[in-house]
């Protein structure tokens, strides 16, 4: 009986160190406000949540007055969840993927080491930074596929650990766009000038505008309603005849009402 129980007792301590040694030290966690997937072209809003669960201190990118969210555009690396070999034939050479690596770990030392650009997370502490703005890209093999990306935060001085992404990260490379505005080419072109574009992903139809570099999704299209764009107004007629138009004035306005709407029925489905 003494030693059956003695080996019980040695299997559940083996079991509590095998799960103490695969708990991380650092957790990160990131939380997308937006639909899935994605254009490639779109820009990831949402947060992010870093526990540091280890004894010993980590170092993040500080929080600027004019740059709230550096972490995120400077700490992290976003890549698609794809071997290198395949990487490789989609157009992306390993170099690139360890030359964009590089440049984060050469960013982030130097602020660190040398810039003093840091806060400093203890055992038990957690930092929670709001984001927008952050670009997905994909290499050009890769831009009629459907990919899952993956993130990693690099921790100076030569440590990078997974970030989970809820919902996952998935970039539509096979959605099918149809552009409704003109774009102009040549000497006068304006790249901040809106374009109008219908993206269908998916069963799902979304109208999109690029404004300024920055992609918003305006307003969930049927097959049959009738999209035009002129004299700054974009107009959308529905097959029984109703009409909604939206001045380029009101993009931003419209895009952030529907993308809070989206946001709050994700949640109330628990998917985010």
């Amino acid at each position: 009986m003494k030693k059956t129980t003695a080996m019980c007792g040695i299997m559940l301590m083996t079991m509590f160190n095998l799960h103490s040694e695969t708990k991380p030290n650092v957790e990160a966690i990131m939380y997308l406000d937006m639909e899935m997937p994605c254009l490639a072209n779109e820009s990831l809003s949402g947060r992010i949540v870093i526990r540091n669960n280890g004894d010993g201190d980590i170092k993040l990118l500080r929080r600027m007055p004019n740059f709230p969210d550096m972490l995120v555009h400077q700490q992290l690396y976003v890549r698609m969840d794809v071997p290198e070999e395949e990487e490789m034939r989609m157009g992306a050479k390993p170099a690139m993927r360890w030359r964009a690596r590089s440049y984060i770990k050469e960013d982030t030392d130097y602020e660190i080491q040398e810039g003093g650009g840091f806060v400093t997370l203890k055992k038990g502490e957690s930092l929670e930074v709001n984001f927008q703005g952050r670009e997905v890209t994909v290499p050009h093999g890769a831009e009629n596929k459907r990919v899952t990306m993956v993130a990693e935060l690099y921790l100076s001085p030569d440590k990078w650990i997974p970030v989970e992404i809820r919902p996952p990260l998935v970039v539509a490379g096979d959605a099918k766009l149809t552009f409704l505005s003109h774009i102009k080419a040549g000497s006068h072109y304006d790249e901040n000038a809106p374009w109008v574009y219908h993206a269908k992903i998916d069963t799902n139809e979304v109208l999109f505008v690029k404004e300024k570099r920055v992609h918003r999704r305006l307003s969930d299209l049927h097959p049959d309603d009738i999209v035009t764009y002129s004299n700054k107004v974009i107009t959308i007629t529905q097959k029984d005849g109703k009409v909604r138009t939206i001045p380029e004035a009101d993009i931003a306005r419209v895009s952030a009402e529907r993308a809070e709407e989206k946001r709050k029925a994700r949640q109330q489905k628990g998917e985010n």
